[in-house]
């Protein structure tokens, strides 16, 4: 049984409350079947939809076109995208490497980019369609990216044949591969980075960096500290045993704290107290 986020919070959106019975029942469904997948856009077509939700399928066209802007539904492929469903989950690099899987399962490059290009404009969430491969590492817990990591030893994959079994090298996607794949915003970010003397990290290490940054500093502008770090840096150069990565992380960690302790002040200043936000968007 696959878990996914759902908050309470869904019944009481604007979106939500102006819909009729069905379009609720429609709109809650589309977020909770066992079609959807981790990217939030899939393959249904109407006659499924009928069957499970028991809605007739005259007025799904109609319910469907209902719930735009929020769901888009691609009719000529049978593909339906509930757009906010990824900023509702767990946001991990893993996770959103099966995302980016379940993209490139959809065999659309014009959807697939469509999908890419709104979940970064909209919920600064990376998602790293462009170079998913199976070279492609996901990174553990730890926050340092090793240099040589980078240099990946290629890996071995064991195909079945006569006479028994053989190991076949897969060549990982250089690093050239993966500087083209990323979207103007990561790759702008990056050189920001690689401007730094002694800097170091691949193409690879930075790419996957990005999205690590883009998941748990959403409401970071990653770029405007990328900057302000590398500036820091024409006073405090890297050196030998510097740890770039480590240090981009805590600088956004420290970014994300002071920008809270702002808006703490300020809300005092008002004469209300802090209150937590929640920017669920349905």
């Amino acid at each position: 049984m696959t878990e996914r986020g759902f908050d309470t919070s869904y019944w009481t959106d604007p979106f939500v409350r102006k819909l009729n019975a069905h379009g609720k029942l429609l709109y809650s469904y589309l977020w909770t079947n066992d079609h959807c997948n981790q990217a939030g856009v899939y393959e249904i077509d109407i006659e499924t939809i009928a069957f499970e939700t028991r809605l007739s399928e005259e007025e799904l066209p109609e319910l469907l076109l209902l719930l735009e802007p929020k769901v888009k539904w691609f009719q000529d492929k049978d593909i339906v995208w509930v757009k906010n469903f990824l900023c509702h989950q767990a946001k991990s690099p893993k996770f959103l490497i099966a995302a980016a899987k379940c993209l490139k399962k959809l065999n659309s490059n014009g959807i697939s980019s469509e999908v890419v290009g709104f979940n970064l404009e909209r919920h600064s969430i990376s998602i790293p369609y462009p170079y998913t491969n199976d070279s492609v590492g996901i990174l553990s817990d730890s926050v340092s990216v090793s240099k040589s990591s980078s240099n990946s030893i290629k890996k071995k994959r064991v195909v079945k044949g006569e006479g028994g079994s053989k190991k076949k090298e897969i060549t990982p996607t250089s690093e050239s591969e993966i500087e083209e794949s990323l979207s103007q915003g990561d790759r702008e970010i990056i050189l920001v980075w690689r401007s730094v003397k002694g800097f170091g990290l691949s193409w690879r290490d930075c790419a996957e960096l990005v999205v690590r940054l883009r998941t748990r500093f959403p409401d970071v502008n990653i770029h405007e500290q990328s900057e302000a770090w590398a500036a820091r840096k024409l006073s405090e150069p890297l050196v030998a045993k510097s740890r770039p990565s480590g240090q981009i992380w805590n600088w956004m960690v420290n970014a994300r704290e002071f920008k809270h302790e702002a808006k703490t002040k300020t809300r005092r200043v008002d004469g209300g107290r802090p209150k937590a936000d929640f920017t669920g968007d349905w």
